[in-house]
């Protein structure tokens, strides 16, 4: 994720990018900071969806899109199973690249988009079994 921030009149440049699976590294002008990445805990390391389950959730079974965008990457594909915290896309809007997870554990029922696609706020992204 790139993008330009201003302080007390004064521009700053800002990227932010994963180090590997457990890293982060934010870049500020010329000085670079990582971090670890932090884990969240799901109801008392339950996965997502067994919790939800329990706590009778309804689980969602469409991930729309919450801005209009451009998909630039698709992680995943029909079929796939996915874990909570996956990856699923990259969108990009306003000059910011948004990264897509998963809220749950689940399975890909269909993909409906592609990268290079403009897509409208409230769009139905990926269909989930």
């Amino acid at each position: 994720m790139d993008f330009d921030i201003k302080i007390k009149g004064k521009i700053y440049n800002i990227r932010i990018f994963e180090k590997g699976s457990d890293k982060v590294s934010v870049k500020v002008g010329e000085r670079s900071f990582d971090f670890d990445k932090v884990k969240k805990e799901t109801g008392k390391n339950k996965n997502v969806s067994e919790f939800a389950k329990q706590q009778k959730v309804q689980l969602k079974k469409e991930l729309k899109a919450a801005i209009a965008g451009e998909v630039s990457e698709v992680y995943v594909k029909d079929g796939d199973n996915i874990k909570a915290g996956q990856k699923i896309l990259t969108l990009l809007a306003m000059k910011m690249e948004n990264e897509i997870f998963s809220e749950t554990d689940g399975k890909i029922k269909k993909v409906l988009i592609r990268p290079n696609k403009t897509v409208r706020e409230g769009e139905i992204l990926v269909i989930f079994e």
